[in-house]
């Protein structure tokens, strides 16, 4: 089954093209690759009772389940509804309870034994989360020294697990969410000023177990370059920020006065220690804690990069860690483009990272993404011949790029055509940050809706080297 609900239109109007068809199937290819079932799979065996946990770098950590006397699930993210069922499956009937939280709208997928699910708003935070949240930390409460927690961690994990400090209201945290994300913020941003202002993020949920409770959180990235404590704002990662640094970030974009009192004054009060802070490495909660990665955007690059192989006998890999303004990038993709379409060779280059949409004004703001923005921002400049046989692909892996309902968009000479003959006005949808609009016209968008994962987003860009026309069957 297709990843891509409408692929089989979206490749009649933008072809025939073979570089589109592979492109995408190395896509789909990737998605199903490294899927949270299939990262479960290879991360987590049980044997006789033996478990063996290996992390993405081959690290393995083992144990024996007969051990403890109870063993949970808790969690939050878009994957953590797949992930929690495959290890339900694969313990079956050991499971002694548990809580997790995914996104509304995955649809309840997944039936886990003894696991109650919430389904709750991202990426706003909303009241389901903050009762999600507290079925966690019940569960969390209720453990014993002799017990083991599994806790499955995943992108949209930092809006799924909302818990307030006590100072600040869930409306409080929405609009500074929602105003860092309007001015450019990196997650990492975010999520640094979300650890400070909740009683779950930044290592705190562990304070809910009693020490010496073993706890093993399974983590997938959604973060470039896999910082664990920024990952769903490291609920079980002990943090190295401070709520200096939190100030810090809201003075950095001119936020700090904007946000009101709640905000600024909650900050204020942790820096002078009225508030406590965040655990830190070498705190005893840490001692028996295992954060283990099990994927990341390079998982996905890296299975993208064996099926390309398989049909093209060029390919570049240029790894995970791109981001900046997602216009910038689209801007690189059609300078790499141009530089691809002189090989008299087929090559298939395969880029991963997330970018960012920076909105200066809300005001007559379109529909789009950063993946749109991207193919957008490359349709302006790629000069690709009438009937040459290359594509340009950018998708999210969770199936959501921004506030359109497409998960990215494609870009082809056939598009590069349409956008000739019919005189369309890129320049103004970029600069309203409509890309969806002008890409529908074009037919160029790709609908994947929500995946139930989240490893950032992958371009791929492949060239023939030659004509369409032999392309055509």
């Amino acid at each position: 089954m297709s990843s891509i609900s409408n692929r089989q239109p979206l490749e009649l109007s933008q072809g025939p093209s073979r570089a589109l068809k592979i492109s995408l199937s190395a896509y789909e290819f990737a998605l199903q690759d490294s899927s949270p079932r299939n990262l479960i799979e290879r991360a987590f065996k049980v044997k006789d009772s033996v478990l063996t946990l290996t992390d993405l770098q081959g690290k393995t950590t083992v144990m024996r389940l007969d051990n403890f006397d109870s063993i949970y699930i808790v969690g939050a993210g878009k994957a953590t509804g797949a992930m929690s069922s495959k290890i339900s499956s694969i313990l079956k009937n050991k499971l002694s309870g548990g809580a997790i939280t995914i996104p509304r709208g995955l649809g309840n997928r997944n039936h886990i034994h003894s696991v109650e699910i919430t389904e709750a708003g991202h990426p706003l935070p909303d009241k389901a989360g903050i009762k999600g949240s507290k079925k966690i930390v019940d569960v969390l409460r209720k453990t014993t020294r002799n017990d083991l927690v599994f806790c499955m961690i995943s992108g949209g994990g930092s809006s799924l697990l909302p818990l307030p400090i006590n100072a600040i209201t869930l409306e409080d945290k929405r609009d500074m969410t929602k105003a860092l994300l309007k001015v450019g913020a990196s997650i990492n941003e975010v999520n640094m000023v979300r650890k400070h202002l909740s009683l779950v993020k930044g290592g705190r949920l562990v304070r809910y177990v009693p020490i010496g409770c073993t706890v093993v959180t399974l983590i997938m990235s959604d973060v470039i370059g896999d910082p664990m404590g920024s990952i769903a704002s490291g609920p079980t990662v002990p943090d190295d920020s401070t709520f200096r640094d939190a100030a810090k970030i809201l003075k950095k974009y001119g936020l700090w006065r904007e946000l009101g009192c709640p905000i600024t004054e909650a900050i204020m009060k942790g820096m002078k220690g009225e508030i406590q802070e965040t655990p830190k490495r070498g705190d005893p909660i840490f001692e028996n804690v295992h954060n283990i990665l099990i994927g990341n955007n390079a998982t996905v690059c890296n299975s993208a990069v064996r099926y390309l192989k398989a049909h093209i006998g060029v390919v570049r890999n240029m790894g995970s860690s791109f981001s900046g303004e997602a216009r910038d990038f689209g801007a690189y993709l059609a300078k790499l483009g141009k530089e691809t379409i002189t090989s008299k060779r087929p090559i298939a280059i395969v880029l991963g990272g997330e970018t960012t949409v920076r909105l200066i004004d809300s005001e007559g703001i379109g529909i789009g993404g950063r993946n749109q923005e991207a193919i957008l921002s490359a349709a302006l400049k790629w000069k690709i011949p009438p009937d040459f046989d290359a594509a340009l692909i950018c998708m999210t892996t969770d199936g959501i790029d921004g506030n359109s309902r497409a998960g990215g968009a494609v870009l082809t000479s056939r598009t590069i055509g349409y956008i000739k003959r019919s005189k369309i006005q890129l320049e103004s949808y970029l600069m309203t940050h409509n890309s969806y609009n002008a890409l529908k016209r074009l037919k160029a968008v790709a609908i994947t809706h929500k995946t139930g994962t989240n490893l950032n987003d992958i371009t791929i860009l492949c060239s023939m080297g030659g004509s369409t026309r032999s392309s055509r069957s």
